[in-house]
């Protein structure tokens, strides 16, 4: 042990004597210290809500995209955004009226220009109480479906008096490229927004399903965000990186509260700035006219009497006859479908007997495979893969003797279902089975109908 002692105190004195002979070295490449941050965390944030009361889940999901709008404008190239633990956990529901306050983990991942940041931000969080308006016009942006480019793919002006909805559904060809959906204004503005969105991913068929299935959830207790936007302050409301194949979709209501604000559909590239393509030019369509700002206003209420002991009842939507009416008289675009469009279908329900009638509510596909959502007089009925045209069982119904009632259900068409449909009440029991996504007789897992 001692000889070993000594050898390493021999090299000691060797390298000291050498490190007093010879000059030190000058270091040439720039240490990690001297990289510029990945980007920025803010310290604190205060965030207004909406909701009767905001759920935990949608509270989680406006904390997301609160921090990711924050933020992204400062990244840097090959830069991205995590979201790591928050506190207290889990959430609660907040009611309307309330405030609470959280703090966030956040990361910011750096390729090898920057430097990686790791911080915790505060955020107030304040659920206002607000008065909703429903849309009046419908923006659709499904033209070009396949993006292969990059600039401007819809934009189109909200003001207080047009309350709108963009409806958009994309998916790219070739290299990877962002898919932004970003509000501007030329005066300071503020604006309620409720929005769902679904992908990237390959499964068409369940990216359109979540869309619809979020939005209807979130407007039935006006969950989302109050947001304001300055001038020469773009703000990102979505931000998505979609692969070769893949679809991102999403259905954002839009209430101006103050001021007017434009929102714009951006194509980009990966790691780009989407803020660089809002002045044009525009991508050019691709043939199919899916892409438009329609009416609402007379749009999407349907109607029908069903009385016990006579024929069936229902109504049809998603025809091809029938559309939502563009603005725009010289415009070709077309809402083929009725994607984006709320369908608000009442049925005044009859029975001129002496007895107890049993009905049933049903929806029969007539284009294709096709997935729904229903909110059925305030309860969610979501339902798997119809590819058979035969009716499939959605709500029952025990109609009292002599009694007149009436039964409201809310919906709207699935992006990368197939339509029209047929959805009626009737006492001949429907099929109660309605099979499983990815099973043999319903949809495969990335969307196309099994065969």
């Amino acid at each position: 042990m001692f000889a070993i002692a000594c050898a390493l105190a021999s090299a000691s004195s060797i390298a000291s004597a050498q490190a007093q002979a010879e000059p030190t070295a000058t270091a040439t490449p720039a240490t990690i210290e001297t990289l510029p941050q990945a980007g920025i965390v803010p310290p604190t944030l205060t965030l207004n809500v909406t909701g009767s009361p905001l759920s935990a889940n949608a509270m989680f999901a406006q904390i997301r995209s609160a921090l990711d709008r924050e933020i992204r404008p400062t990244l840097r190239p090959g830069a991205s955004i995590a979201i790591g633990a928050i506190a207290p956990w889990p959430l609660v529901p907040l009611a309307s009226g309330a405030r609470t306050t959280v703090s966030v983990n956040v990361r910011i991942a750096s390729d090898i220009t920057s430097m990686p940041v790791t911080a915790t931000t505060t955020i107030s969080l304040y659920n206002i109480a607000l008065v909703p308006a429903p849309p009046t016009v419908l923006f659709l942006s499904d033209d070009p479906e396949y993006l292969q480019g990059e600039g401007l793919v819809f934009q189109g002006a909200v003001t207080p008096e047009r309350p709108a909805r963009l409806y958009y559904y994309h998916s790219v060809i070739g290299v990877p490229r962002g898919l932004d959906i970003v509000l501007t204004a030329k005066s300071a503005a503020r604006v309620h927004v409720i929005g769902s969105e679904a992908g990237p991913d390959l499964d068409v068929m369940s990216v359109g399903h979540a869309v619809t299935r979020d939005l209807l959830d979130l407007r039935r207790n006006v969950e989302g965000a109050i947001v304001d936007v300055l001038p020469g302050k773009p703000v990102i409301v979505r931000h998505a990186l979609l692969l070769q194949g893949e679809v991102a979709a999403g259905a954002v209501d839009l209430h101006v509260v103050s001021g007017e604000v434009a929102v714009a559909v951006i194509a980009s590239p990966a790691g780009g700035n989407p803020a660089t393509y809002l002045a044009g030019p525009r991508l050019p369509f691709d043939g199919h006219n899916r892409h438009g700002t329609f009416d609402l206003a007379a749009f999407g209420d349907l109607e029908a009497t069903f009385s016990a002991g006579g024929p069936n009842a229902s109504v049809r939507y998603g025809e091809r006859a029938r559309t939502p009416r563009n603005l725009d008289p010289a415009d070709p675009g077309r809402d083929l479908g009725d994607y984006g469009v709320l369908h608000r279908i009442t049925f005044t329900l009859l029975n001129p007997t002496d007895v107890a009638r049993t009905i049933y509510l049903y929806q029969k596909p007539l284009g294709g495979p096709v997935r729904s959502t229903f909110i059925v007089d305030g309860t969610m009925h979501e339902l798997g893969c119809m590819r058979i045209s035969q009716p499939y069982w959605v709500a029952t119904y025990s109609l009292p003797p002599q009694s007149k009632s009436a039964s409201t259900t809310m919906t709207m068409t699935d992006g990368g279902s197939f339509y029209p449909v047929e959805y009626g009440v009737t006492e001949i029991p429907p099929t109660p089975y309605v099979p499983p996504v990815g099973t043999a007789d319903g949809c495969s897992p990335t969307g196309v109908a099994a065969r």
